[in-house]
């Protein structure tokens, strides 16, 4: 990961990777996809296919994610993407 986030409004350690990682988000696969620095400079990501497990219901979507500020802890904010053709 490049190591120029010293501005970037969000440090990876301060995500809870394992409350993510929980519902089907990883840490590993935002870094392969190239948008862990986007998400950690607070921008939206790109469209990235989701499969998330949110309250024992399996989720297939695409979306964007994007981290913001709630009190001290980051937030990420899921914005589905209706698919082209629809």
């Amino acid at each position: 990961m490049n190591k120029e986030n010293n501005n970037a409004p969000f440090k990876a350690e301060d995500v809870d990777w394992n409350e993510l990682a929980a519902i089907g988000i990883l840490k590993d696969e935002l870094e392969m996809a190239g948008e862990l620095d986007t998400l950690l400079k607070g921008e939206k990501t790109g469209v990235i296919p989701l499969s998330l497990v949110l309250l024992g219901v399996d989720v297939v979507m695409d979306a964007t994610l994007q981290l913001v500020r709630k009190g001290e802890a980051p937030l990420l904010e899921i914005q589905g993407v209706t698919p082209l053709g629809r």
